[in-house]
């Protein structure tokens, strides 16, 4: 039995999934080296998507929002599990958070904004624009640093090996349905798709959805005569709260179609041609599965984004939907068509996102982790 490694991350309507997505990534891996890991969360929200992962939680039953109330309970839950190290996925935690906690465990930060200085033993932040931010001259001789895209951590459908040979791996795919019934007709309707020139276009606002983006991007395409070649496969995440009004948009139009809880989206994004997402780490994943794209901005820890994904020929920057909801939804919609029509672009696209990253950032900071 390895080292019981304390995970303290949330999930709710609020928040979206992203913080306990990439934990339990990174918790995968560290199983696979043995480590125990163990979450804490502040209420039950995630408990159904930890279980479904099969991690062992505590939950705190306090509020998500005020960290340092939670102090007293996170130490006791600590020490009775024998926690060696703690990882800390939350903007919500500050440096008097950290140091009540410290003496008990090593602590390791996820953090990507740095609005602080933290006494913490590790600080990852996978993020392009790390550069930005003095993380070496702060932590030097202070903490460990993973700093790049190399840490970013994908889960294990994203492996770089999976990106590569995108018709080879339908043929794959198709070869093995093994008579199910709901995979042939998946791949009846990509090669239908595919016949009548429809587009297969991934969409991605989060978790949450909390602008309401996905509503307001395929009611723009509706009225665009370009875009009605195209098929939007919409991912409607667990706390999307706006699931009637994509019900309603997709029982109008046939071909909007709804995804719930997706357990690969590795498969999902390879079924498609091109991609719409608010930014954070599905574009990494899009990055890895070489799906050309145009991503918007959605939330303050996103405004860093633009500056590498919209570099090189990478992606293109629809702007901030927060600020300007109309001219977003305008670029979004410009950025599509461009995409449509420019074969030798999306190709210049794919070719610049397969360097982007690899898929082994989980495995990099689990075995990082395992030696702190």
């Amino acid at each position: 039995m390895g080292q019981v490694v304390g995970i303290r991350a949330d999930a709710n309507d609020e928040i979206a999934m992203g913080h306990m997505m990439r934990c339990i990534t990174i918790a995968v891996q560290l199983k696979k080296l043995g480590q125990s890991p163990l979450f804490f969360t502040a209420d039950r929200y995630a408990h159904e998507l930890l279980k479904q992962a099969g991690m062992e939680y505590v939950c705190l039953n306090t509020s998500w929002k005020d960290m340092e109330e939670e102090i007293g309970r996170l130490r006791e839950e600590l020490v009775k599990a024998g926690c060696a190290k703690l990882l800390v996925d939350s903007y919500q935690a500050t440096p008097e958070y950290f140091d009540k906690i410290r003496d008990i465990c090593k602590i390791i930060y996820i953090d990507d904004c740095f609005e602080d200085v933290y006494p913490v033993d590790m600080v990852i932040n996978y993020n392009a624009y790390h550069v930005r931010f003095p993380y070496e001259q702060t932590y030097k001789g202070k903490a460990e640093l993973l700093l790049g895209t190399e840490y970013v951590p994908l889960r294990e459908e994203f492996q770089r090996t999976y990106g590569h040979g995108k018709g080879k791996r339908e043929k794959e795919n198709a070869a093995g349905v093994g008579g199910k019934f709901s995979e042939w007709l998946e791949i009846f309707d990509r090669m239908v798709d595919r016949k009548t020139g429809k587009f297969r276009i991934f969409l991605s606002s989060g978790g949450g959805d909390v602008c309401d983006a996905l509503s307001g991007i395929l009611s723009s395409a509706a009225r665009e005569k370009t875009l009605n070649k195209a098929v939007f496969h919409v991912v409607v995440g667990k706390f999307n709260r706006n699931k009637d009004k994509l019900e309603r948009l997709a029982k109008k139009n046939p071909n909007i179609r709804l995804h719930y809880s997706v357990n690969n989206m590795a498969k999902l994004m390879g079924q498609c041609d091109i991609a719409v997402s608010a930014a954070g780490t599905v574009l990494f994943e899009l990055c890895a599965m070489q799906i050309p794209a145009v991503f918007f901005v959605c939330a303050d820890n996103q405004q860093y984004d633009s500056e590498f994904f919209a570099r090189k020929e990478r992606m293109l920057f629809a702007g901030d939907i927060r600020q300007d909801r109309k001219g977003c939804l305008g670029q979004i919609q410009a950025g599509l068509k461009i995409l449509m029509r420019d074969m030798p672009m999306r190709k210049r696209m794919k070719k610049a996102l397969c360097q982007v990253t690899d898929g082994q950032g989980a495995a990099r900071i689990a075995e990082k982790i395992k030696c702190l």
